[in-house]
């Protein structure tokens, strides 16, 4: 059964790790009948943690699609991760959801992850609804929970539609103020029943509140209670949507997700409140062939058929399965579309709905739906399907750089083969996770968003493709420079009896601004360089440049001009000329005062205000400069600063020990400094010494 566009609701859990959403996953599963069972974490049966890394690590690693049916809605849940080293996934989940619902522990409030995971819902412009869990822990304090939110939010308001049952160990359940039913008790998501009268007070002073909170929103609405007082039923559960919808309110109900308490009334709350996908905007697209034409396609049946990939897995038995969102049109089994980047045919194969990693194919998919096909050629996450006749492409969100990496070596030569193999796969499945060599080092560099993602890739290497593999720290990518003007010659000369060779030149080498690059210069008048010579002048001194005298690293920034030499009519040759330039150059570099410059970061942690002062201290102690600080909201500060990458190679983890893993950063390349002087002795001994190893 295909279910409408109307029926369908698509929701992303997202929240700090720790506070329940897979284990709220698990409860919507089993109270609506999804599953037969209710699954734990901590039992390794989760749906949502497939993965043999997640249910070892007992943390969800990547986001898991699954489906329940609360009456008559369709309610599509992604459980993304909470570990900020997972974050880049999330990304693309929010892209194709509807409805982002921010997980808060009920004890903790609003945590820092939280706090990135609702900017980046902001900006995508996507409704939110909130869930306080947790209740019946020791320390649940609803009240201080929906106030931090709040604190959060901006040009929204966070309302409860919920009042609890009990408090702390005692909570039971909820009233809610949209049905003004009570739910109580955990038996397939709790039972209902009118609302005690010991409750009465307290529900009428949150309804009064939530109805003055959504009429205030609507100019029809605001009529209606002025003359009346009050609002329906109808008109407070529809207004309440509206608001929800265009990112006014955020509705905040009351779980606890691991005593399977509120949900019933959490997945009432869901398809009552959260958009259906073609209430929101249509989708903006472009022409393929011409990406300044602009194409809207609706959330509809009827419109030509587009979706996206948002994720990819990579099966043993299957091959590669596809998560997508019908973006409009239908998705039926087996049709022929096409790859909207290239052109290439795909094929509809194994068409179906997920609960984790349990595929049940279906014959069709509708406009708005989530579900995932398999085996296509060319299409990986972030990519476009659509009819061959109506072309589109989506662009998807910028995501976040990798931040952390490590110089992977295999183990044996055996095991070269088997990592690049697995290397390739593992970034096609998470695109937070890139790979390359570094020209400079010559190490294969794997990069992610932290320590423990490239621990999760190490794990999978060996598991998946059997590729033993070491992680290092990376080698500083070092450059070099000059700090004066020089002029040298560069002579070169050979006689092996029959034709010699002879190339002989004159340069000035002159440093640049930092950041300029090479420049080369040709001010030979005359002939005393012929003219087909010059060329090898250039390549020789440019070859000669990627190698300083320091650290043996490229040499930045300098000018070097050729403007005298000699030539012999027999002897002389490109080659001749091209060692001439490269003794050239070797000459100025030994008298030009060379220097040693290394990569700075541009560094952002966000940090409780508590551990401020700890933070910035190790941040000064990595030779970092605190370039401003800025209070955002729930107690939080954003530091500013740079700092030398060779001091920050080790910060996602020292940064975790040191804040308890309460801190988050990013890291972006600002450009090269000096190393300090004290500091060069050390760098070029390190290096002489792995030379001569």
């Amino acid at each position: 059964m295909t279910n409408s566009t109307s029926q369908i609701r698509n929701i992303a859990l997202v929240g700090h790790r720790g506070c329940g959403k897979t284990t709220l996953t698990e409860a919507m599963l089993f109270a609506g009948g999804a599953t037969n069972r209710l699954g734990r974490v901590d039992d390794g049966n989760a749906v949502s943690d497939f993965d043999p890394e997640e249910r070892n690590r007992k943390i969800s690693i990547g986001p898991a699609l699954s489906n329940v049916m609360h009456k008559d809605t369709k309610i599509n849940i992604i459980d993304t991760p909470g570990y900020a080293e997972f974050f880049a996934e999330v990304v693309y989940c929010l892209w194709i959801a509807d409805c982002a619902v921010m997980v808060v522990d009920a004890a903790a409030g609003v945590e820092v992850h939280t706090h990135k995971l609702y900017q980046i819902s902001s900006e995508m412009g996507l409704p939110m609804i909130a869930v306080v869990n947790k209740m019946s822990g020791e320390h649940a304090d609803p009240d201080a929970a929906v106030a931090s939110i709040n604190e959060m939010l901006q040009g929204a308001e966070a309302v409860p539609i919920q009042v609890t049952v009990g408090k702390q160990a005692g909570f039971q359940g909820v009233a809610d103020l949209l049905s003004g039913k009570m739910l109580t008790g955990s038996d397939k998501g709790g039972s209902w029943a009118d609302i005690s009268d010991e409750m009465r007070a307290d529900v009428e002073a949150a309804q009064e509140a939530l109805v003055d909170a959504v009429a205030a929103t609507d100019e029809q609405l605001i009529e209606k209670y002025l003359e009346t007082g009050t609002l329906s039923q109808e008109e407070l559960t529809s207004g309440l949507a509206a608001a929800t919808a265009a990112g006014q309110i955020v509705p905040v109900m009351m779980t606890d997700a691991y005593n399977s308490l509120g949900i019933g009334a959490l997945l009432q709350g869901i398809a009552a409140v959260c958009p259906a996908p073609d209430v929101r905007e249509s989708l903006q697209g472009s022409d393929p062939k011409n990406p300044d034409t602009s194409i809207e396609r609706a959330c509809k049946d009827d419109e030509p058929f587009a979706a996206v990939v948002f994720k990819t897995l990579s099966d043993p038995y299957v091959g590669r399965i596809s998560l997508m969102r019908v973006v409009s049109g239908r998705a039926v089994a087996d049709a022929n579309v096409i790859n909207a980047a290239t052109g290439d045919r795909e094929r509809l194969s194994g068409l179906a709905t997920l609960q984790g990693n349990k595929m049940s194919e279906v014959p069709a998919l509708s406009a708005g739906d989530l579900g995932c096909v398999t085996k296509l050629e060319g299409v990986l996450s972030g990519g476009t399907l659509c009819d061959p006749k109506a072309p589109v492409v989506f662009t998807p969100p910028e995501l976040p750089a990798p931040m952390h990496a490590a110089a992977a070596s295999a183990a044996s030569h055996a095991d070269e083969d088997k990592l690049s193999t697995g290397l390739a796969r593992l970034a096609e499945e998470d695109i937070g996770f890139t790979f390359g060599r570094d020209p400079s080092t010559g190490e294969m560099l794997v990069r992610g968003m932290g320590a423990l993602h490239l621990d999760v890739v190490v794990e999978k290497l060996a598991r998946k493709y059997e590729a033993s593999v070491t992680l290092n720290e990376p080698k500083v990518p070092y450059r070099e420079t000059i700090t004066t003007s020089v002029r040298v010659q560069g002579r070169h000369k050979k006689q092996t009896g029959g034709r010699g060779q002879f190339g002989d030149v004159w340069i000035r080498v002159a440093p640049l601004p930092r950041d300029a690059g090479f420049e080369f210069v040709n001010e030979i008048k005359g002939a005393s360089v012929p003219t087909n010579y010059i060329p090898a002048v250039e390549k020789g001194v440019v070859a000669q440049l990627e190698k300083g005298t320091l650290t043996g690293s490229p040499v930045v920034d300098v000018q070097v001009t050729l403007d005298d030499g000699s030539s012999h009519p027999v002897d002389s040759s490109d080659q001749a000329f091209q060692m001439a330039g490269q003794i050239g150059v070797r000459n100025a570099l030994a008298e030009a005062n060379c220097v040693l410059l290394e990569p700075v970061m541009n560094v952002e942690v966000t940090v409780p205000e508590e551990l401020m002062g700890d933070v910035m201290s190790d941040l000064s102690g990595r030779r970092g400069r605190i370039q401003g600080t800025e209070g955002i909201a729930g107690g939080l500060q954003l530091i500013r600063g740079t700092a030398p990458y060779a001091e920050l190679r080790r910060y996602a983890a020292d940064l975790r020990s040191i804040s308890q893993g309460r801190a988050t950063y990013t890291m972006t390349q600002a450009g090269y400094e000096e190393v300090p002087a004290h500091l060069i002795p050390g760098i070029v001994a390190e290096y002489e010494r792995e030379t001569e190893e």
